[in-house]
This record gives structure tokens, C-alpha cells and sequence, in this order.
């Protein structure tokens, strides 16, 4: 007894200092217990996990989470970029998919960029950017995923989080909520949101010329829109062996635009035309999405699994606009109204099994996925011959299988897709179609090794395909601009990317990654632009004869400097070789590029935090005859966390030393030079709002395979 009365003495010591251990001495282990001051141990979550396939950002380990969009903290993630028009980039390039919770979602296929402008990086868990995607997932995005977690281990209860945005000059309001709720079997799991903007007047200007001829084009333009989304995950365990989860959900987006234009057209340095036009557009869309899974265990080998799955969704846009042009040379004026109309619906079917033979994760599965795109199009008047109706189905259907082993200690995952396309297309008023069916078997595999838990190589090759979606297929001719006329390719091809990869990484007190890569296609769907000197009208479509490669370096380094001070840096360096054929001229547009994203966090104790953020972006090509310029910005950012971090308020300015930015656009056609260029508002100021609340004990279930149709292309 005078053992225990000892230990307990030194423990109370060690806790609590000597005052506890006096009083221990004087009075009994029961007073000295009272005195016990509570013990916090804060262990540092790693910011990066990796996988075989990639890694994982854990968006709840970086502080900055609570106080930032999803987009904001995107530019910081190994391989992501986002550029000076919050697009978002996956190794340099706009061809890839993002799922919510391993499932695609059709508002993030349709409207990307506001989502998760409105999405607050509080409410997600964990970003997976997987750089090699495994046989699993659809053949296409060419770059890869990425993955958004928003779920996490949940328990009986409710959790969930409200926020609210706004931005300006540029009017931007938006407003989301997250919820999941556990009651014994169910489970329920939701996210929405909502987008208001209203963006004041900037001027944009093309400039022309050729060899006899130029044009001179100043414009004005204007948009206000509204847009919202709502997405919820129904689970329930019927048995320890059955599951069923259900998901819905729905989108909309309405946009208002005004546009003025005078242009200068000058034949021999003399004026020729100088039109006047004034362009007023409307569009909106709707989106509805619906599936369901069913997942099987079996009794008698818990590693098996089997999903089968079924999702519809449909998605309807419309576009209608009118144009007034006047000719103040000869004061002879039209008006041409166009409509758009674009109907999109699809059915998918899919079984997954999965099973664990010794040590060998074997996953296989058969998919076939049935899609329907009607546009209807028309102009008036009819006299521009430019109306027609386009059908455009489309038929795909898949089955793969993938492995993961460890053999000599090294990890592999190695599968093969084999997928088969069936497009027919129907111009229903000239009575033409176009029909395409290929088989691809696509090929993938990786092998990693980790060392020490702290130091990990892997390597990777994968074939990827992309097939052109409706827009680049709809042969429609936008004639808004009377010298410039924009349209599909219905005649367009699937291209197939090759993708070479190595990586290194380290993860302990520091986070560094590199990623070396080497990727090509050959028949590339990009645009191409020629100049008819008849008409003096250039015509910008798509086409299959150009080649494209990248060779990139991309790199991340997380360095605390000290508990209450970090450093992080993103970017990368990369060689593009672009070459294709217009009219009959060979042209090549090959550029080394780099981008650098550097943020610095400062905490103080009482929940205050302040940033700042500098960022470079080179020139880069935008396809085979276009270069953007080089961007620089700058932002500074600070928060306040309170009520044990459930609430959080933040401020930002970005680049505070400058209304605006010239973004430029130069294009080398050959036979004419190009430089088109918008004064867009640079400088930005901003607040974000967001609060959490709930509990939760026990996990939600869901099933582990489930529809994610990768493949859709724009």
C-alpha cells in the first residue's frame, strides 16, 4: 500500500508540479487528484499521406483550412495550379476529373470553378490527387483525378457547418452548408450551396493584321448570374452484410451578359467597315442526377465484396442571344438572334467485385454507360444558313481488372481496361451522319517503395483517352462577333495520352515532393484558327491533326519553421512541344514554362492568424497557335478563430497595388497576327464566414465501389 501511495505521489509531481505533490503528502491521493490540472497533447498530423497511386492532402492538418475556399487552398496541393482566372490546373493541363467522395457529380462537371469558389476547405477532409489512376476508374482525364473528401468517421449524431462569402468590386456572394447525421443504421450525408454575381463593366480589345489588312476591336461587357447546387448521400445497413446507398442531386445556373463592340476594319491603311454591335445573351441550365448501390459481404470471406450500381442524370442548357449591328459607314444596320438549345441525358450500369487471394487485392468489374445529347440550333435571319439539329449518341461500354501486391518489397498495382466506344451522329436537316466505333485496351501500372516511413520512390506508366464532349462536337457557328466565327467539329476522334512518371517523396517534420513526368499524344483535338481573306472573317474549329508533349517537374516543400510560423511552397517547371498542320503549314509552338505559389502563415495564441501569399505563373501556350502572358500576384489574408475554432471569420486583399491586369492573348495564324487582350479588375478585397457545430459517435457506412463516370470531356 505504501508502494502505490508513492507512485501516485511522483505521478502527481510529474503533472502538476510540487504544489500537487506537497499537497499529497499532507493530505490524501484523493485531494491530490482534485488538483490534477488537465493534460493536452497535441500530436501534428502529416499534410501528406502517399499512396501507390498519389497522395493525400489532409486539408484538416493545414490551418489555413479554416479560414479559406477550396479553390484558395488548391493552389497550395503538389501537381494543382490555379490560374489568374480561377482555373484550375492538373500538371499544366484543363484535362482531368474531379469526384466528391470517390463519385462524379454532375455539377462539378458543368460548373467546376464556382463550386468550389463556394465550397469552404473547412468542411472537406482530405484532397486525393491521384496521379496514376489505377484500371478501376474510366479511361478518361488525361492529367488524373482528384478526389474530394467530405466525409470522415461519424458517429450517432449530427455534425455540420454553414458559411458564408462575398467579394468585390466584383460582386461575388456565395453561401454553402454541410451536414451528416448517424441515427443507428442511417445514414445521411448533404452539401450544398448557393452563388450570387453581379460583375461591373471591363474592356477588351482585339487587334488583327495580315498582310494588306487589319482590324481594331474595342469592347465593353457585362454579366450578372445566380447559380446553386445540392447534392445528398442516403446509407442504410439492412444486415452486417448488406448495404444500400442512395444519392440525389440537382443544379442550376442562370446568366445575364451585355456586350458592346466597335470595330475598325482598315484594307491598304484606309477604313473599310466600322460596325457598331450590341449583344445581349441569356443562358441557363439545369441539372438532375440520381443513383443508387447495393453493396454484398460475404460470411465467409470478409475481404469479398459485391457492388452493383445505377445512375441516371440529365442536364439542359440553353442559350439565347441577340445582336444589333450597325454599319456607320452606310448606315445600313440587322439584327441576328441565335438559340441554343442543348439536351444531355445518360444511364449508367456497373457491378464491382472485389476479393483478397493470400496477398493479392484483386478488383474487377464490368460497366456500360448509355448517353444522349440533342442541340438544336437557329438563327435568324435565315438568310446566314446557319441553322440545324445535331444528335449525338453515344455508347460505352468497359470491364477491368487491377491488383495490388507487395513482391520484394516492393509495392505494385497493375491493371487493364478495356473499353469500347460506339458515337453515332445525325444532322437530321442535311440528312448526314458520321458513325465511330474503336475498342482501346488501356494499360496501367505503379511501383513504389517507402523506407523508413519517412522516405518513398515510386514509378508509373498509364494510357489515358479523350473523347471530344459536346461542345467541341456541336458544329453550331457563333456569329456574336461579325468577324469572328467560333464552331464545333462533329467529325472529331478520341485521343490517347501516354504518361510516363517518377516521384520521390519525403514526410516527417518536413513535407517534400517531386514528381518527374513525361506525357504525349498524337491527333489532339485543339483549336485551330484561319483567316479567309474573301470574307476577312477568321474561323476558329477543331481538329485532329496536331501532337502534344509535356515533359514537367513538379514540386512541394512544407517546411514549419517554428510551431507558430510555416512555409510552404508549390509549383513546377515544364517543357511543352505543340506542333500540328494549318493549312498546309507546319507549325510548332514548343515553350518552357513555371509556376510558383509561396505561402507564409503566422499563429498567435488567441486564435489570430495572418498569411500572405506570392504567386508566378510564366507565359503559357493556350493550344497550338495561342500564348497567355505571365501573371504575378499577391495577397495578404488574416482570421480569428473562437468558440473552440466552431466559428471563424477572415479578411484578404489581393494584389492590393493594382486595380487591374491586362490579361493577353497572342495568336500566330500564319497568314495573320493576333493580340487579344482583357482590362479585368485585379485588385480584390474579401470576407468568409464560417461555423461548425454538432457531435457525432459512431461511423456512418457507405459502400465501398460506386458509379464515378470519369470519361465525360468539354
Amino acid at each position: 500500500m505504501k508502494t502505490v501511495y508513492v507512485l501516485s505521489w511522483l505521478a502527481c509531481a510529474l503533472i502538476t508540479g510540487n504544489t500537487a505533490a506537497q499537497e499529497t503528502t499532507s493530505g490524501t491521493v484523493k485531494d491530490s487528484v482534485s488538483n490534477i490540472k488537465a493534460v493536452v497533447i497535441n500530436v501534428k498530423k502529416p499534410l501528406i499521406k502517399n499512396k501507390i497511386d498519389g497522395l493525400v492532402y489532409n486539408v484538416q492538418a493545414d490551418p489555413e483550412s479554416q479560414s479559406k475556399s477550396l479553390i484558395e487552398m488548391m493552389k497550395k496541393m503538389p501537381y494543382i495550379t490555379v490560374d489568374p482566372n480561377e482555373n484550375v490546373l492538373f500538371k499544366g493541363n484543363t484535362n482531368f476529373k474531379i469526384l466528391m467522395n470517390g463519385k462524379e457529380t454532375q455539377l462539378l462537371n458543368t460548373n467546376a470553378k464556382e463550386v468550389l469558389k463556394s465550397i469552404p476547405a473547412s468542411s472537406i477532409q482530405n484532397i486525393e490527387i491521384i496521379t496514376n489512376p489505377s484500371s478501376k476508374y474510366d479511361a478518361e482525364g488525361v492529367s488524373g483525378i482528384i478526389n474530394i473528401i467530405t466525409t470522415k468517421k461519424m458517429s450517432d449524431g449530427y455534425n455540420a457547418s454553414v458559411n458564408f462569402g462575398t467579394r468585390f468590386p466584383k460582386q461575388e456572394q456565395n453561401m454553402g452548408f454541410s451536414m451528416n447525421i448517424q441515427h443507428k443504421k442511417l445514414g445521411i450525408s448533404a452539401y450544398g450551396g448557393g452563388s450570387l454575381t453581379n460583375q461591373p463593366e471591363i474592356e477588351y480589345q482585339n487587334f488583327q493584321q495580315t498582310s494588306s489588312d487589319n482590324l481594331r476591336q474595342k469592347g465593353r461587357t457585362s454579366n450578372k448570374g445566380n447559380g446553386g447546387y445540392f447534392n445528398t448521400s442516403i446509407s442504410y445497413e439492412i444486415d452486417s452484410l448488406q448495404l444500400l446507398n442512395v444519392q440525389l442531386g440537382m443544379n442550376f445556373s442562370n446568366s445575364r451578359s451585355k456586350d458592346g463592340l466597335d470595330s475598325y476594319f482598315f484594307q491598304q491603311n484606309a477604313l473599310a467597315e466600322n460596325n457598331r454591335s450590341l449583344n445581349n445573351s441569356n443562358s441557363r441550365g439545369n441539372g438532375f442526377e440520381a443513383a443508387a448501390n447495393y453493396q454484398i459481404g460475404f460470411k465467409n470471406d470478409k475481404s469479398q465484396l459485391l457492388t452493383l450500381s445505377y445512375k441516371f442524370n440529365t442536364y439542359d442548357y440553353h442559350i439565347m442571344s441577340s445582336t444589333d449591328v450597325q454599319n456607320l459607314i452606310n448606315t445600313s444596320s440587322y439584327t441576328l438572334d441565335q438559340t441554343n438549345d442543348n439536351d444531355n441525358s445518360e444511364h449508367t450500369f456497373q457491378v464491382d467485385f472485389v476479393k483478397k487471394i493470400k496477398n493479392v487485392s484483386l478488383e474487377t468489374g464490368v460497366k456500360a454507360i448509355l448517353r444522349k445529347n440533342n442541340s438544336g440550333y437557329t438563327s435568324v435571319p435565315e438568310t446566314l444558313n446557319n441553322s440545324d439539329e445535331f444528335m449525338n449518341n453515344q455508347n460505352i461500354f468497359g470491364a477491368y481488372i487491377s491488383t495490388q501486391f507487395t513482391l520484394l518489397s516492393l509495392n505494385f498495382q497493375t491493371g487493364l481496361r478495356l473499353e469500347g466506344t460506339q458515337t453515332k451522329v445525325d444532322f437530321t436537316s442535311t440528312n448526314t451522319s458520321v458513325n465511330q466505333n474503336y475498342l482501346n485496351l488501356i494499360p496501367n501500372i505503379s511501383i513504389s517503395k517507402t523506407w523508413k516511413d519517412h522516405h518513398t520512390v515510386s514509378f508509373g506508366f498509364s494510357q489515358r483517352i479523350k473523347r471530344p464532349g459536346i461542345i467541341r462536337l456541336n458544329p453550331f457557328v457563333n456569329q456574336s462577333n461579325p468577324y469572328f466565327q467560333i464552331s464545333g467539329n462533329p467529325y472529331l476522334k478520341s485521343v490517347i495520352n501516354n504518361d510516363l512518371m517518377a516521384g520521390y517523396s519525403y514526410n516527417k517534420k518536413i513535407n517534400l515532393n517531386l514528381g518527374l513526368s513525361y506525357s504525349f499524344s498524337n491527333k489532339v483535338d485543339l483549336k485551330v484558327s484561319t483567316y479567309d481573306p474573301d470574307t476577312h472573317i477568321t474561323k476558329t474549329t477543331y481538329g485532329n491533326s496536331n501532337k502534344a508533349g509535356r515533359l514537367g517537374l513538379d514540386y512541394y516543400l512544407s517546411y514549419p519553421v517554428s510551431k507558430k510560423f510555416n512555409l510552404s511552397l508549390n509549383g513546377n517547371a515544364a517543357v511543352f512541344f505543340i506542333s500540328g498542320i494549318v493549312d498546309d503549314v507546319f507549325i510548332k509552338n514548343n515553350m518552357f514554362t513555371y509556376t510558383l505559389y509561396l505561402s507564409a502563415n503566422y499563429q498567435f495564441e488567441d486564435h489570430w492568424r495572418v498569411g500572405t501569399n506570392i504567386e508566378f505563373m510564366s507565359r503559357m501556350p493556350a493550344g497550338l497557335q495561342k500564348a497567355t502572358n505571365a501573371y504575378t500576384g499577391l495577397s495578404f489574408n488574416i482570421s480569428k478563430s473562437i468558440l473552440d475554432d466552431q466559428l471563424s471569420f477572415s479578411a484578404y486583399i489581393n494584389n492590393p497595388f493594382n486595380t487591374f491586369r491586362k490579361a493577353v492573348t497572342e495568336t500566330n495564324g500564319g497568314a495573320f497576327y493576333q493580340n487579344d487582350y482583357v482590362r479585368d479588375y485585379y485588385r480584390s478585397f474579401g470576407i468568409n464566414i464560417n461555423y461548425k457545430f454538432g457531435k457525432l459517435k459512431d461511423q456512418i457506412k457507405t459502400t465501398k465501389r460506386s458509379i464515378s463516370n470519369t470519361d465525360l470531356a468539354n
